[in-house]
C-alpha cells in the first residue's frame, strides 16, 4: 500500500518511517551495490539511535511560539519561497549574480535528492518523534541530506562571499543572515523532519556546492552564453536527469529534481536568446535584462507584476496543452514493464494515474538490469516529463517574454 500519514490529537504529522517503504530487505539486497548497502545501513542506523533524541529534545523544549517559528522559517527555505523571490533579482537587472544563486537554490535541490535516492534512508519515525510541518508531503520523502538545509547553506554561503569580498557590506548584515540560516536548519530537528546525521549531510553537501560555484560559476556562465551554449545547457541537463538513481520507493525527490534543473535550463536559455536581442540592452548588458535607478517607483511595481503575472500564467496556463503534446508524442514507458511487475492495484498500470501513491515498480532481475524499477514509475510518466517543458518555460518567459513587454510598455531605463 501507498505510504501515508495521519494526525494526532493535537494535529500533528504521526509517520511511521517504517511503513514509508515499499520493498522489502532483500529487494535492496538484489538491487542496491555494495557500497549504496554499507551507506544505507550506516545511515538507517544512525537515524534510529538518534530517535529518542529527538523526541526528548521536543519533549523538552516544544512550545506553540516555537513550533510557529519554525514552521514559518521552514516556509522561508522551501521551493515556493524562491520560486517567487528568485524571479526579482532578474527583474532588477542583477544579471550574473541572479543567475548564479538561481543556479546555487536550484542545484541544490538536485544534489540533495540525488543523494536521497541513493542512500534511502528514511526519516526519524512518528511516534516517537512528532514531525509539525503544513507540507506532508515532505514525509513522503527520504530523509538524509536535508533539502532545507542544503540550499539554505549553499545560498547563505554563496551569498557571503558577495556581500564580504565584492560588495562589501558589513559583516552585521552577514550575521543577520546566518541567524536566519541556523533557524532554518535547527528548524528541521525541532519539527522532527529530519535526524542530526541529515541536517550535517546538508550543511556538507551545502558547502561544498556553494565553494564550486563561487570559484567556478563565472566560467561556466561564459560557457552558457556562448554560441553553442544551449548544446552545452542541454548535455548538462541531460546527463544530470539520466544519472539519477533509481529508489526503490516511489520516492518524490526525483520529481524535485526534474523540476530544478529544468528551470536551470530554461534560465542558461532565456539568458541565451536575450543576449541576442540588442535593442533590449538599454543599460548596454547584454547579460542581464535592463534595469537602473531611473525607473521609478511605479515603474519598478509594474516590472515586477508584468514577471510576476507571466511566470504564474505560463505554468498554470501552459501544463494541460503540454501534459496533452506529451502524452501524444512520447509512448508509454510503464506500458512496457509487465503487469506481473507492477503493484497489485490495478491504477498501477495506468500511467496517467498518481505514480506517487498508486505505482510500484517491483524489483525483478530484468527491471534491475534496465533500471526499471521503484522511482522509475515516477520519473517516466507523462505528467513527470511534461514538467521539463513547462519549468524551463519559466525562466524563458522571465528573460524573454518580460523585457520585451517592458520595451513596449516603456518600462526601460532612459540611459
Amino acid at each position: 500500500m501507498p505510504p501515508h500519514f495521519q494526525l494526532d490529537e493535537d494535529n500533528d504529522i504521526i509517520h511511521d518511517a517504517e511503513a514509508f517503504s515499499l520493498a522489502t530487505e532483500s529487494a535492496y539486497q538484489a538491487a542496491y551495490s555494495p557500497l549504496r548497502l554499507y551507506l544505507r545501513q550506516l545511515v538507517v542506523d544512525k537515524v534510529k539511535r538518534e530517535n529518542p533524541k529527538l523526541a526528548a529534545i521536543q519533549h523538552r523544549y516544544r512550545s506553540p511560539g516555537l513550533d510557529r517559528l519554525f514552521v514559518f522559517s521552514g516556509m522561508l527555505g522551501n521551493h515556493s519561497f524562491f520560486m517567487i523571490a528568485l524571479p526579482f533579482l532578474h527583474t532588477f537587472g542583477m544579471g550574473a549574480f541572479a543567475r548564479g544563486l538561481t543556479f546555487v537554490v536550484l542545484w541544490s535541490i538536485y544534489f540533495s535528492g540525488f543523494v536521497k535516492d541513493y542512500i534511502s534512508a528514511p526519516r526519524p519515525a512518528s511516534p516517537p518523534v512528532v514531525q509539525i510541518t503544513r507540507s506532508p508531503a515532505h514525509t513522503l520523502e527520504y530523509g538524509f541530506p536535508s533539502t532545507h538545509t542544503t540550499y539554505a547553506v549553499a545560498t547563505i554561503v554563496y551569498i557571503s562571499h558577495f556581500m564580504l569580498n565584492v560588495w562589501h557590506i558589513s559583516t552585521v548584515w552577514v550575521g543577520l543572515m546566518w541567524i536566519c540560516g541556523v533557524t532554518i536548519v535547527v528548524g528541521r530537528i525541532y519539527c522532527g523532519l529530519h535526524s542530526f546525521i541529515d541536517v550535517v549531510g546538508g550543511i556538507v553537501i551545502g558547502i561544498i556546492e556553494a565553494l564550486c560555484f563561487v570559484f567556478f560559476f563565472d566560467r561556466l556562465d561564459a560557457l552558457m552564453l556562448s554560441t553553442a551554449g544551449p548544446l552545452y545547457s542541454i548535455a548538462i541537463f541531460y546527463f544530470a536527469m539520466s544519472s539519477i538513481p533509481r529508489s526503490l520507493d516511489p520516492c518524490p525527490c526525483c520529481i524535485d529534481s526534474f523540476c530544478a534543473t529544468s528551470v536551470t535550463l530554461g534560465l542558461s536559455i532565456g539568458y541565451w536568446i536575450h543576449a541576442r536581442l540588442p535593442f533590449l540592452w538599454h543599460t548596454g548588458q547584454s547579460d542581464a535584462i535592463s534595469w537602473d535607478l531611473s525607473l521609478t517607483l511605479t515603474q519598478n511595481a509594474l516590472r515586477c507584476l508584468i514577471t510576476i503575472v507571466l511566470v504564474v500564467a505560463w505554468k498554470v496556463g501552459s501544463k494541460p496543452f503540454i501534459v496533452s503534446m506529451v502524452k501524444y508524442l512520447v509512448p508509454d514507458y510503464l506500458s512496457q514493464v509487465s503487469s506481473e511487475e507492477c503493484s497489485d492495484d490495478s491504477s498501477a498500470k495506468d500511467s496517467d494515474s498518481d505514480c506517487k501513491q498508486d505505482c510500484y515498480v517491483a524489483p525483478t532481475a530484468s527491471n534491475i538490469k534496465n533500471r526499471r524499477y521503484g522511482s522509475y514509475a515516477l520519473m517516466v510518466s507523462h505528467e513527470n516529463l511534461a514538467r521539463i517543458p513547462i519549468y524551463s518555460g519559466i525562466p524563458i518567459t522571465m528573460c524573454v517574454v518580460s523585457p520585451l513587454l517592458f520595451y513596449m510598455f516603456g518600462l526601460m531605463p532612459s540611459s
